[in-house]
């Protein structure tokens, strides 16, 4: 059955532009009531909240006198285990019905529902701009953040003199192991690579498998992307594309656990540069979690800027 759309009977479309003449909503006098969202909702489910699948599990928000739906919030069928376990989250309603408890009503609805499942918390399912107008609205609902990811531009005319008598004195004092190699992504084992990624990182395999492989958009470049062995372990890479003809972007910087804040970063990042900068790119962009903090340091100390701060917002039910 053809879900019932929401828009009024007097919509129409000119060209590539839809016309609309909204009702007037009254939410104060009308009031509103709460449903789990039904098939004639889907519709309105995919405009409200469009970047949430047909997995979720969805309540809409319908106003008293007109009977359209003015609200959605969803859950993810997907779980975030950290720091507790617990689904995504999107909720939207639109302007003109904002201010008159919706989202809060919404919102409640939402963490009822997780309760019953005995989940910890509540995530938003996309990471948002750091004391953006999306973050400030998780904010009014208690939602906090546990987790910030900053974009960083970091100039490569500095790495080389820095970096490279910081690796020659750990040579020396025997911290980096004999056997220890870095090789370009072309020369290393491609499925050990995409394995890496998706175990420290995820992904999704096939994308990812082509990327790794130099083909399609935003293809890691086989020459300063660099991978780093152990022996015959393959314990991190640096995988990168390139944005312009001097910016390269870092889209993974992975070194497992064991071998992390030390040597084998530096070093891989040591090397990528001088792969990059023979290449003719100044810049590296890479994004950097909480836990990079080797990363976040070596940045600053570098001259490296924060372009951007995004936030992952949660609450907790407990």
């Amino acid at each position: 059955m053809k879900p019932a759309s929401i828009l009024p009977d007097d919509w129409h479309s000119q060209g590539d532009i839809a016309v609309t003449a909204l009702p007037l909503f009254d939410i104060s006098a009308d009031g509103f009531s709460l449903r789990t969202a039904q098939a004639s909702d889907a519709q309105a489910c995919r405009m409200l909240l469009p970047a949430v699948n047909a997995e979720a599990s969805y309540v809409v928000a319908v106003d008293g006198r007109h009977g359209l739906v003015v609200g959605a919030a969803a859950v993810t069928a997907a779980c975030r285990q950290w720091p507790v376990p617990g689904p995504g989250a999107m909720l939207h309603v639109i302007p003109p019905c904002r201010r008159f408890g919706i989202g809060s009503a919404l919102c409640s609805a939402l963490l009822a529902a997780v309760r019953r499942q005995g989940m910890g918390a509540i995530y938003a399912a996309r990471r948002s701009l750091d004391e953006g107008e999306e973050t400030l609205g998780w904010r009014r609902l208690g939602f906090t953040p546990c987790e910030t990811v900053q974009e960083h531009q970091l100039p490569l005319d500095k790495f080389v003199p820095r970096l490279a008598p910081v690796i020659e004195s750990c040579r020396r004092l025997g911290r980096i192991p004999p056997e220890a190699r870095i090789v370009p992504l072309y020369a290393a084992d491609r499925e050990q690579v995409l394995q890496l990624h998706l175990d420290h990182l995820g992904g999704e395999r096939d994308s990812l498998a082509q990327r790794i492989s130099g083909r399609g958009p935003g293809a890691f470049h086989p020459r300063y992307s660099r991978v780093l062995y152990v022996g015959e372990q393959l314990v991190g890479c640096l995988l990168a594309h390139r944005e312009s003809s001097t910016v390269a972007s870092v889209d993974a910087n992975i070194v497992i656990p064991e071998f992390r804040n030390g040597w084998a970063n530096l070093w891989l990042k040591l090397e990528a540069t001088q792969g990059a900068l023979a290449l003719g790119i100044t810049y590296f962009h890479f994004t950097s979690f909480d836990h990079y903090e080797d990363t976040r340091s070596f940045t600053a100390k570098l001259g490296g800027v924060v372009t951007k701060t995004m936030v992952l917002m949660h609450r907790r039910l407990t």
